[in-house]
């Protein structure tokens, strides 16, 4: 009886083990940010978590990792959950690249872009080519002038049905198209950042949900 026991309990435990759930939320480098059964951890190559996820490579498309002594590969191609949650509010926590600057994944109409944090930004700023790849709709667009590193240059005015990064989602958010290949990649300015909360702790910038 005593051995059938402990043979039940192995199993169980094998069982819980196989079920952790571990998913990519950002590349950067060697490392990676993990969601591991809803805590987030940053790993570089090498290291294991606390629940004993070990991170075995990062690459810029996808990262290679070792669950309950499985080998898996994870990759951002699927939109992120809104399991991402710590003290009951949605949280990010990015990583600073060798710059200092802060880079992100958002979803805009279903579609993954890359965004780079700028407080110094009025609205998330998207190129003209990323706009038409997103499907946005400049037909009776406000037309404004916005003052850019090269000077002054025409944009429109539109309006994000929704913008998701991590688990935050914030609806009706304001952005500008540039009518040119300006900016490289997109900004997310004050339009998004300013309805969040934002704190730098360690090298990590949290944005934080608000209620």
């Amino acid at each position: 009886m005593g051995k059938r026991l402990c043979v039940l309990l192995g199993l169980l435990i094998a069982t819980v083990a196989g079920a952790q759930q571990v998913q990519l939320k950002g590349l950067f480098g060697d490392s990676a940010l993990l969601e591991i059964d809803g805590r987030q951890r940053i790993l570089s190559s090498g290291e294991s978590s606390p629940e004993g996820v070990e991170l075995l490579e990062a690459t810029t498309g996808h990262a290679r990792v070792r669950v309950a002594g499985r080998e898996r590969k994870l990759t951002l191609d699927a939109p992120v959950a809104s399991r991402y949650v710590q003290a009951d509010k949605a949280e990010v926590r990015l990583m600073a690249d060798p710059r200092g600057h802060y880079s992100t994944e958002a979803w805009v109409n279903g579609l993954r872009v890359p965004m780079l944090v700028d407080t110094g930004a009025t609205s998330i700023a998207f190129n003209y080519p990323t706009a038409r790849r997103l499907g946005l709709n400049l037909e009776g667009a406000e037309e404004i002038a916005v003052s850019t590193a090269n000077g002054m240059t025409r944009a429109y005015l539109v309006n994000l049905s929704s913008v998701t990064i991590g688990g935050i989602k914030l609806h009706n958010v304001k952005a500008t198209v540039h009518t040119g290949d300006f900016p490289r990649i997109v900004l997310l300015g004050n339009t998004f950042l300013a309805r969040v909360d934002m704190k730098q702790q360690d090298g990590v910038l949290i944005l934080r949900a608000r209620n």
